[in-house]
């Protein structure tokens, strides 16, 4: 149902609302459109902190948001490392067109979406993130004890590779990294294929990637701008493909504990409700960045953010990372900071509400709070009840907001290379 909060400045866009109507998206006469199905490993627990830290670590957070409560009462799960070696995928395609479809699957509950991307004929599950520009991928070329029992590009299995002169290093806020050399192949998602793709071929990892067993590397979405190879960015796979796309777009449909997918080259009007709204992105910094400076609680009024009014759109960060302001007023009342897990927790019994954020200055979307309860992570001993994790959690002061999974389950999301901009729908 629709939260209306201004019938003149904001129109919600819940979990099952219509969307606000928007400038309509032009199509360009083009070739080609592929989709790329995005699919949940369903065998995988969910573990909060490590998706915290994670998006951390990726962004170079340095966490300030400490208080004094430590739970005495509250004991984490001992299980939360489990992990499997498996992986499914789908791949449509029938070679011909450059067209097709391609899994996305959820793994951990929903802390990362895998897809599958051939890479010189071998067929390698990877995470397509928004939030990067670097493609790479692990390889033969890494030590045994690094690869084994997962699938790994192999170049000396591949007739079309070839060795790029240049490096690359990718490095963290926590000092992990991954570097090595550069190689270019054919890559293909979804059946559309980019002949020369340049992507990293490490020959160094550091332990948290390894320790990632759900994806064996990154497929960067951003813009090209912040692409990070020496001596100079190369182009991400979609500004590869932009020309030969019936439209410079792709769409994510991501589906909580299930099947959902990139779409490229075409917006599929039969996968979302009503109109879409489109907000305009700053891709200045490289990111897909939009004003994001009001949001709400529950029915609550609409407040402003004073500290932090932007965000990005982010498919390779698990939770969204809010304001502290934001972070507290949602959990004010009902929850508690732990230091001990380094977030928001919450008896798994609780009942949570839903938040509202801006998108652009003109329209908003509501955020269900069952996709705002995150994952199981412990017991209270003094109870006996379960400890949930929460999806939403502060960016310790960051100057941009991620919004990451957690907000991109609840919509439609256009990713559109004109403007640039983002166009918002609710998802049937």
């Amino acid at each position: 149902m629709y939260l209306i909060i201004s019938l003149v400045l904001f129109l919600s866009l819940g979990y099952d609302a219509l969307a606000a109507p928007a400038a309509a998206l032009h199509p360009q006469q083009r070739s080609k459109s592929f989709r790329v199905e995005r699919v949940r490993r369903s065998d995988y627990i969910a573990h909060g902190p490590a998706a915290l830290r994670k998006a951390y670590r990726k962004f170079g957070i340095v966490s300030t948001d400490f208080s004094d409560l430590d739970l005495d009462d509250f004991e984490p799960f001992d299980d939360l490392t489990r992990t499997s070696k498996s992986a499914s995928y789908t791949d449509s395609s029938d070679g011909t067109d450059q067209t097709g479809s391609v899994s996305a699957t959820s793994v951990q509950g929903d802390v990362e979406f895998v897809s599958p991307v051939q890479i010189g004929g071998q067929m390698i599950v990877m995470d397509f993130d928004t939030g990067s520009s670097d493609m790479w991928v692990l390889n033969s070329e890494l030590p045994e004890s690094m690869v084994s029992n997962r699938t790994v590009y192999n170049p000396s299995k591949s007739s079309t590779y070839k060795k790029v002169d240049g490096t690359f290093k990718i490095s963290y806020g926590d000092s992990s990294n991954a570097q090595g050399g550069l190689a270019k192949d054919v890559v293909s998602i979804g059946g559309a294929t980019v002949k020369n793709q340049v992507f990293g071929l490490p020959t160094s990892v550091s332990d948290s990637f390894i320790s990632d067993e759900n994806s064996n590397g990154l497929v960067g979405l951003g813009f090209t701008s912040i692409n990070t190879f020496d001596p100079g960015p190369q182009k991400t796979f979609f500004d590869n493909i932009v020309p030969d796309l019936d439209e410079p777009v792709f769409t994510a449909r991501l589906k909580s504990e299930g099947v959902g997918e990139y779409e490229f080259g075409k917006i599929d009007h039969d996968k979302y409700s009503g109109s879409l709204v489109n907000v305009t992105v700053d891709s200045s910094n490289g990111f897909w960045q939009f004003e994001a400076a009001q949001f709400a609680v529950g029915d609550g009024s609409l407040q402003q953010i004073t500290d932090t009014p932007t965000a990005i759109a982010d498919t390779g960060t698990s939770l969204m990372l809010v304001s502290p302001q934001v972070a507290k007023a949602y959990y004010a009342g009902w929850a508690q900071y732990s230091n001990s897990v380094s977030g928001y927790i919450f008896s798994c019994d609780a009942d949570l509400p839903n938040l509202s954020v801006a998108i652009g200055n003109k329209f908003q979307a509501t955020i269900p709070g069952s996709l705002i309860n995150f994952a199981e992570i412990g017991t209270n001993k003094t109870t006996g009840g379960t400890v949930c994790y929460g999806g939403v959690q502060s960016n310790s002061g960051s100057s941009l907001q991620i919004f990451g999974d957690v907000f991109l389950k609840a919509l439609f999301v256009v990713f559109d290379h004109r403007g640039p901009s983002l166009g918002f729908g609710s998802p049937k």
